[in-house]
């Protein structure tokens, strides 16, 4: 029996505005952020918050384009991630998932706790350094989308890996963006 109401209330209760689960590509993502972008016009928010989110969303989606593992499924091929906007008292939250091989978990993680230990002007500085030298990774990044959504949100963020089978783990990330 389906039961679509019950779904309806679960996300409703936890205040979601915007999900999205399956596979990823740069159209997706313009779809995304065109309808992230009305739902939140909708919901009145102020300009400037929502440039932030906007923003966030922008890094969280190219780093899950750029940085996940792919592969196929049964219907789907290629890039898996599960992404989620909601509110919650007075904050919005943003919630992505994705698959990575168990291989990049150390180092990614390490990168998370260091820009996480970082201090506001921290992380200014550290973001106009690496934006100065201008440096290129083999992925076509310079290493500046965490620092970006950090400056973004104002919030550390809140992570975790799971490993899913032995050559495949899930990454999920959390950014609270306060009002």
């Amino acid at each position: 029996m389906i039961k679509a109401f019950d779904q309806y209330q679960m996300m409703r209760n936890h205040q979601l505005i915007f999900g999205y689960r399956g596979t990823l590509n740069n159209e997706l993502i313009t779809s995304i952020l065109n309808l992230s972008e009305t739902k939140l016009k909708d919901l009145k928010t102020p300009f400037k918050k929502k440039k932030s989110i906007i923003n966030i969303l922008i890094e969280c989606l190219q780093n899950i384009l750029y940085h996940s593992e792919t592969f196929s499924e049964e219907f789907f091929s290629g890039h898996h991630c599960i992404f989620l906007i909601g509110r919650r008292e007075a904050e919005f939250f943003i919630q992505i998932g994705n698959y990575i091989a168990p291989r990049q978990i150390p180092d990614l993680k390490s990168k998370l706790e260091y820009v996480n230990s970082l201090e506001k002007e921290q992380v200014h500085s550290l973001y106009l350094e690496i934006l100065d030298k201008g440096e290129i990774s083999n992925k076509g990044g310079a290493g500046l989308g965490i620092l970006r959504v950090l400056k973004d949100s104002g919030s550390k963020l809140d992570f975790n890996f799971q490993e899913i089978e032995e050559n495949r783990s899930f990454f999920s990330m959390e950014i609270k963006v306060k009002d």
